[in-house]
């Protein structure tokens, strides 16, 4: 704390080391014909001095002194407009806002087409920025197929996501685990609550697109912004108060290709100003109900002892509704020196999921019939109130009162009191699989060919004798299973106070100060409850209900080269499941033994607390050292204090005791940016910074959770130090004048104390030879990479191709860690090799069509004893369509079709043919119009 305290006396000397002559001041306003223009550049005609227009297109001029100038107001896509402007000192000058109208521009198309008119946008904020950026606008946004947060920046050089069911849900950036990528709203990291995730990361997919105004990723981060952002920083901006009447609706209509029902959307923004124009607000409302259905089939792997034998087959029959609501509004209030606003925000997330689960026990000769009802619930909501304070002519005081909460909860499945992941489960036993081969440990499984079985990756056989069927009076009630899982997050309070200071036309300070205070709860039980036959006889069989068809069961896996759903039987409503353990609830006994709790020990790593304060200080400067040369330079210092409370397991005494254990540490994290424009269209770029990551929540429990059907514990190690990263950035950027640009860049990543996973062999509350999994600090990694970016129409080409375009980028990476157990050097977790978009569109002011290309490469989920044994999730393909008509100046009607090439997710263990995971979404498609009133 004594460094934090050095640091603010220090910028209170910085405050008082000058003095100033009584300079005055110029604000104003760009727009075109539609909208108020972010990103504009504002030169003073042989002047130094610069500013570029904010998302509501301000700008601010400062300190000039007493005299008459020209402003050259440049934007790409329009021609320069020069401003004669009058100075007078001690006063602030309010000017007519500039206008940049058809006549002006280089191309009429560029400023009524839609996707020229994001592209326009994007490239101006991006050009204009002092560090290495990529931007995404609304209009860049709304003409994607793009449902949420995390599915609205995946065509971002260098950024990836991960999906669930189809639906984008993490973000990373250069491949990176998403966890060491900052993940923000309106500049403040969000906080996370997900189902299975203990991570930092947050989950996206609660969050809808129709929110955002813009996205701004940071790949070389400044020392105003949050430090922990190892890959980079991605921003997600919010639509703030209007500047003029705005109301806008839209509403569409689709289906999924593997689901029934019919899915909707709907939005309307509506915002004005009144008061004289003093008081601005906008709300903006959405909503997004789809059904949804995959097919999945999942082998489960003994390890490489055992050739990797498949002990276990299941075959996994989603369908469920999916519901997304989105809420936020702001309001804004003009004062004479500056502004207050206040802003609120909300997105829940409803998955109501039916799932049919066989599970082909090739160890165990039996099959296992599972019927499964779930709620998953999840829901954000924030509050901001902000204001802006200029003092005097050239000094301006920003600060921020915030609070966030993300929770995750089970609904009212099966009953309000047992909210869980409802699992009713029937087993028919002595199946007789045929063509299995018996392992050294005297048990049968099937393998694929590349281990030299019979099974191909994606023909993986049932082992059916002929003629075998599944009986429902010989399939008995085995278990049911409650699932539980609660976890909350809230960021009681984030303040953030930031003092800006252009001392003259070529240098400018900046400092400030953010504190956060946050919370995180966890809670978790796997409840096992067996009939009581003791009291109550033989357990009832799969023929005691009501027997219907598997909701699709007459299409299940047609992609797979076997006939899966032939072997499937009739099964019992996941209705009449739940009202039978309503009914029955009595009659079932907890099964101590199976089951994963606090109470026995097993359930340690999944049940804790975490209590945690964020404390930074930062300090830089912006330096014009000529026309050409600008510097940013600074220093940021986080403090983080880290408590954790939660559950250790003794097991000489064989109890569980309650402990707390704490951890904190100071980063000092410098920064410096070079930006050479050596024309008006050329940027070069360098930037030297130290971001880090801290160690995820799951990964500092004190206790641990034991998987009895893997024999593994996963322990926590709240001894954990956090991850560190030298980061050199290089860049050039060259921009075209019809709204278009060409990049390239090199990135490396010197990392040090990368968090991997240890893995042992021990003993484990009275079990032998149990697989111990424990997050350790390692010693180095690196990360290197290449980056390309190429966007333009194709007009340069013939005149007449100048409605068409093209926006393509590729990122090309490696990267190097060492595990303690392992032999040489293997890549860093869930680092992609490689990452593209390939965009091809067409747009005349009238129609537009857009064809998306989206790829990721394979990377290493989780790294096994070897590389045959290392779990990988497979590279992933997609393919989305949209178009739209613009029918006049209010309405347009358009298309979205995503997943045009049904692209599986697939994981796999070591090579493709040896998979663990695969997953078909089938195409959605949706139709909608857009009216502005």
């Amino acid at each position: 704390m004594k460094k934090l305290s050095y640091v603010a006396a220090a910028i209170l000397l910085a405050q008082s080391a000058h003095s100033f002559a009584s300079n005055g001041k110029l604000v104003g306003t760009v727009i075109d014909q539609q909208s108020h223009l972010s990103g504009v550049m504002i030169t003073v005609k042989g002047q130094k001095a610069t500013a570029v227009t904010d998302y509501r297109g301000r700008f601010e001029l400062p300190n000039l002194k007493n005299g008459e100038y020209t402003l050259v107001v440049s934007y790409m896509g329009y021609d320069s407009v020069e401003v004669k402007v009058k100075v007078r000192d001690s006063e602030i000058t309010l000017l007519d806002p500039i206008i940049l109208n058809s006549q002006q521009q280089i191309e009429e198309v560029v400023s009524v087409g839609q996707i020229f008119r994001g592209e326009m946008a994007a490239a101006n904020n991006q050009k204009n920025a002092s560090n290495i950026i990529s931007v995404i606008a609304a209009d860049g946004i709304g003409k994607l197929p793009d449902r949420n947060a995390a599915e609205a920046v995946q065509r971002i050089p260098g950024v990836s996501i991960e999906r669930d069911q189809g639906e984008g849900r993490f973000v990373a950036v250069r491949g990176l685990p998403s966890q060491w990528s900052s993940a923000s709203i309106n500049g403040n990291r969000l906080p996370t609550a997900e189902e299975e995730t203990t991570s930092r990361a947050t989950a996206f997919d609660f969050f809808p697109s129709e929110l955002i105004e813009f996205v701004e990723v940071s790949k070389a981060i400044t020392p105003d912004m949050e430090g922990d952002a190892i890959g980079g920083s991605v921003n997600f901006i919010t639509k703030k108060s209007a500047d003029d009447f705005v109301f806008k609706t839209s509403f569409a209509l689709g289906q999924n290709e593997l689901a029934e029902g019919t899915n909707y959307s709907a939005n309307v923004v509506y915002g004005d100003r009144l008061l004289d124009d003093k008081l601005g607000f906008i709300v903006n409302a959405t909503a997004w109900k789809r059904d949804w259905a995959t097919d999945n089939y999942e082998p489960r792997r003994r390890g490489e002892s055992e050739n990797f034998g498949i002990y276990r087959l299941e075959l996994r029959d989603y369908t469920g509704t999916r519901e997304t609501y989105g809420l936020n509004g702001s309001i804004e209030y003009d004062l004479d020196n500056g502004s207050i606003s206040a802003s609120a925000l909300y997105g829940t997330l409803v998955d109501d999921e039916t799932h049919y689960k066989h599970r082909l026990r090739f160890d165990k000769d039996r099959v296992e019939l599972q019927h499964i009802r779930n709620e998953l619930i999840t829901e954000m909501n924030g509050l901001e109130l902000a204001g802006v304070h200029n003092i005097g002519f050239n000094k301006t005081v920003n600060w921020q009162l915030a609070s966030y909460e993300n929770e995750f909860k089970y609904g009212d499945k099966p009953n309000g009191q047992d909210n869980s992941y409802f699992v009713m489960r029937f087993d028919q036993k002595n199946v007789g699989y045929v063509g299995l081969r018996e392992a050294e440990n005297g048990k049968s499984y099937a393998y694929n060919l590349v281990d030299g079985g019979a099974d191909p990756w994606n023909a993986i056989s049932n082992h059916f004798a002929n003629g075998f069927a599944l009986d429902a009076t010989q399939a008995g009630l085995s278990w049911v299973e409650l699932y539980k899982v609660y976890v909350k997050e809230k960021d009681r309070l984030v303040a953030n106070l930031d003092f800006e200071w252009q001392r003259d036309s070529d240098l400018t300070y900046q400092f400030g100060a953010k504190y956060r205070d946050k919370v995180r709860y966890a809670d978790f039980a796997d409840e096992f409850y067996e009939w009581n036959s003791d009291e109550f006889g033989t357990a009832p069989t799969l023929a005691d209900f009501t027997l219907v068809d598997q909701p699709g069961r007459s299409d299940y896996l047609s992609e797979a080269n076997f006939n899966y759903q032939a072997q499937f039987s009739q099964v019992a409503t996941t209705e009449d499941a739940m009202a039978f353990w309503n009914t029955n609830r009595d009659k079932f006994r907890l099964v101590d033994g199976e089951s994963a709790l606090i109470s026995n020990g097993g359930a340690l790593g999944r049940n804790f607390d975490v209590e945690e304060t964020h404390i930074s200080l930062y300090g830089m400067a912006t330096y014009q050292m000529s026309a050409q040369l600008e510097i940013l330079a600074g220093l940021r210092l986080t403090q983080t204090e880290t408590s954790v409370s939660g559950y250790t397991y003794l097991a000489d005494q064989q109890q569980t005791v309650e402990t707390t254990q704490s951890n904190d540490y100071l980063s000092v994290l410098p920064a410096l940016h070079l930006t050479y424009r050596a024309d008006e269209s050329t940027n070069y770029r360098v930037a030297l910074t130290r971001s880090f990551a801290r160690p995820d929540f799951g990964s500092l429990t004190p206790g641990a959770t034991y998987l009895e059907a893997d024999n593994k514990l996963d322990s926590g190690n709240p001894a954990l130090e956090p991850t560190y990263s030298n980061n050199l950035d290089v860049m050039l950027e060259h921009y075209f004048d019809r709204v278009g640009l060409v990049s390239a860049g090199l990135f490396y990543k010197d990392i040090q104390d990368p968090i991997f996973e240890k893995r042992s062999i021990g003993n484990y509350n009275g079990r032998d030879g149990v697989n111990i999994v424990r997050p350790e600090n390692g010693d180095s990694a690196w990360l290197a990479g290449i980056e390309f970016a190429f966007n333009r129409d194709l007009g340069f080409i013939s005149p007449q191709l100048e409605n068409f375009g093209v926006m393509t980028n590729a990122t090309f990476m490696d990267s190097e860690m060492t595990i303690p157990e392992r032999a040489g050097k293997v890549a860093i977790p869930r680092q992609a090799k490689e990452l593209y978009n390939f965009t091809l569109y067409y747009d005349d002011t009238e129609f537009a069509a857009r064809i998306a290309v989206n790829h990721k490469g394979a990377y290493i989920e989780e790294h096994g004893k070897s590389a045959q044994s290392d779990s990988y999730y497979g590279a992933n393909t997609s393919v989305d369509f949209t178009t739209s008509y613009q029918i006049n100046e209010q309405a347009l009607v358009y298309l979205e079709l995503n997943n045009l090439i049904n692209e599986a997710l697939e994981y796999y263990m070591g090579e493709k043919g040896r998979p663990l995971q695969v997953e078909y979404y089938g195409m959605r498609a949706m139709i909608g119009f857009n009216y502005q009133f």
